[in-house]
């Protein structure tokens, strides 16, 4: 009997074991040796194949739902294929224009952007898509202004270096003239632009505290302003989903009475942030040109989302991590095609943000 050397007989388990995912992946069906072997290998027999699939089971990339039935991908048949897409496809010349176009359009204001983005992930990957911005503490302030409303009311706006914007109103016990609010605006930016949220932090308090605030009003104001900051900022508030609805499809029957808390989950967000940002963390320790991650199953550590695979991505702005996007969708999905995407959102969202920020510094003169 011939020997086959170990790198072959390697070789030819994973080309199996591909075959076999993807094979399921577009027919969602267990995979039986008589289909491998129809559309197997030259020169490997019925009876290899067998054997082989045999040992795939027992090395625990494959599981077989029922004893005279075919074969299914594990968590860990899943990961070797991730794995193996080291070489993402690129995405169809239709597919990226249209991405492109969306893009072109006038977002104008964050929020919008980031709602867009996620329609925009979940309507092509069939997924539920998301985005996470950074938190505003870890960014750079680039301006914080006070627009009148009305007497006794002015609207606060944060702009970060990497495109965060935060408005909210600020009551305020004097009415401040539009011309002080001006020169307010004047004083704060020039000490604090340009500095990170923590440093603007301190700037501001040894402001208030050694009474460098000569301009009236200005005491109360930065006190609101700090305060709004530091007690109303959460993960979940930086946290943007859509598509959820997509998820119902990726639960099998046996698995339904998980979906309910599974989308509970998602849809109180607090968790589910948490998991994002510690990715976005991670993302950030990694190498440049490694920024896209996939957690497949049980991987996610959360039992909730045992059934779903995670494919995330670091959006960068001036080499900084501004935020992550990603979809969360079933484990038997196309991989190469919603990795590919992923990436590609992710680039354009930061060429976005960093396209808008230039624009808003010509406009401000700088």
């Amino acid at each position: 009997m011939r020997i086959l050397k170990p790198e072959v007989v390697k070789d030819r388990e994973e080309k199996i074991l591909r075959m076999i995912i993807q094979e399921f992946v577009e027919n969602r069906k267990p995979v039986g040796s008589e289909l491998v072997a129809k559309k197997g290998l030259k020169g490997v027999s019925s009876a290899t194949i067998r054997n082989i699939m045999k040992k795939l089971e027992e090395d625990g990339f494959l599981y077989q739902p029922h004893a005279s039935g075919g074969r299914i991908p594990t968590d860990k048949a899943y990961r070797f294929y991730v794995d193996y897409l080291s070489k993402i496809q690129k995405l169809a010349v239709k597919e990226r224009q249209r991405i492109e176009e969306e893009y072109k359009q006038n977002v104008g204001e964050v929020n919008r952007l980031m709602t867009q983005t996620c329609k925009m992930l979940s309507a092509l990957t069939h997924s539920a898509g998301f985005v996470l911005q950074n938190s505003v503490e870890e960014s750079t302030v680039q301006r914080l202004d006070f627009i009148p409303l009305g007497p006794y009311n002015v609207l606060a706006v944060l702009v970060t270096e990497e495109g965060t914007i935060k408005h909210w109103p600020v009551r305020i016990r004097k009415p401040i003239s539009p011309a002080r609010l001006v020169m307010i605006n004047a004083f704060i930016n020039d000490e604090i632009s340009g500095k990170s949220y923590r440093s603007a932090q301190r700037i501001l308090w040894t402001a208030l505290n050694q009474g460098q605030c000569d301009h009236e009003g200005l005491t109360e104001l930065a006190y609101n302003i700090l305060k709004e900051l530091s007690e109303h900022q959460t993960n979940a508030d930086q946290l943007y989903i859509e598509g959820l609805s997509e998820l119902i499809d990726a639960v099998s029957p046996e698995d339904f009475m998980d979906f309910g808390q599974m989308m509970r989950v998602m849809e109180e967000r607090d968790k589910f942030a948490l998991l994002l940002n510690e990715k976005m963390q991670n993302l950030q320790k990694t190498d440049a040109n490694n920024q896209v991650s996939v957690t497949i199953g049980e991987e996610n550590k959360m039992h909730e989302l045992k059934n779903l695979s995670i494919i995330s991505s670091a959006c960068k702005v001036g080499g900084k991590t501004v935020g992550l996007i990603g979809i969360v969708g079933p484990k038997h999905m196309e991989y190469t095609k919603m990795i590919s995407l992923v990436n590609f959102i992710g680039q354009m969202l930061g060429s976005t943000i960093t396209n808008w920020r230039t624009e808003l510094e010509e406009k401000e003169g700088k």
